[in-house]
């Protein structure tokens, strides 16, 4: 659930449910996302964006394990795991008085940050096959891309991270009708940034060069998961062991130059 796509007059419904003429509109009792969720996980997408009246009830679900659905004194218990999300800075806005402090600790029990996508340049091969897969057409073939058009996407910084990645790709595959993907059908800021790198003397490696590095790192991760074990290593891959001792030797990697798992 994207907790910023709700006016705060429905959030609470649509959080917790509510009954037949609860409020104007409600011609009808809705169980609510939690009551959905019960027993499995229920997603909170951009936390931060919640009013705090909803937070302060959301917090009580989280402390007793119950809901009371708008409309109605009926108590439900719910046993739902919470995962949440935000591109926010919580901490900033706890001190601004926008965020709850005590639900910022009931919800950080364990805490992932997830580094820009400019930071992880080995994932940007990975997400434009998944994204180029996403919106073609079910069955379509996958169509190349450009040299042009990978350097183009390579030097772009992506403060939009994944989501500016998705709709540059979006407006890609529309523009080339399953063709090859060529500069001109990225984005003007992509194509603008590209342009400009190339005259002031920027360099981009070629394709496969960076996909030869991404796939190296993506084998050292493997291994490192593993605890050094191939066998494993080449399950969580989903390829042979011999083909995974043949990508190694290609890569020349050896037990030497595998991380320590708990590094």
């Amino acid at each position: 659930m994207n907790c910023a796509a709700f006016p705060e007059a429905l959030l609470e419904s649509e959080l917790f449910g509510h009954v037949k003429g609860a409020f104007t509109g409600a011609d009808r009792k809705r169980d609510g996302r939690f009551k959905a969720a019960d027993g499995g996980t229920l997603l909170l997408d951009e936390v931060a964006e919640m009013p705090l009246s909803a937070q302060a009830k959301l917090l009580r679900v989280l402390q007793e394990g119950t809901i009371e659905p708008l409309g109605t004194n009926e108590t439900v218990h719910v046993d739902v795991r919470v995962v949440s999300a935000t591109h926010r800075d919580l901490r900033r806005r706890i001190a601004d008085g926008l965020f709850r402090e005590d639900l910022y600790y009931r919800l950080n029990v364990v805490g992932l940050h997830i580094p820009p996508l400019r930071d992880r340049a080995g994932d940007l091969p990975l997400l434009l096959n998944h994204f180029l897969r996403l919106y073609l057409p079910k069955g379509a073939p996958v169509p190349h891309v450009s040299v042009p058009a990978w350097q183009a996407l390579s030097v772009y910084p992506f403060l939009g991270n994944v989501r500016e990645l998705a709709h540059a790709i979006q407006h890609a595959v529309v523009l080339s009708r399953g063709q090859t993907i060529e500069l001109d059908h990225l984005p003007d800021d992509v194509v603008r940034v590209a342009t400009g790198a190339a005259h002031n003397g920027g360099s981009v490696d070629p394709l496969a060069a960076v996909l030869k590095r991404a796939e190296r790192e993506h084998l050292l991760k493997a291994l490192a998961i593993a605890g050094g074990k191939r066998t494993r290593a080449a399950e969580l891959l989903g390829i042979s062991r011999k083909n995974l001792w043949e990508k190694l030797r290609a890569h020349g990697i050896s037990d030497s130059d595998v991380d320590d798992p708990t590094g």
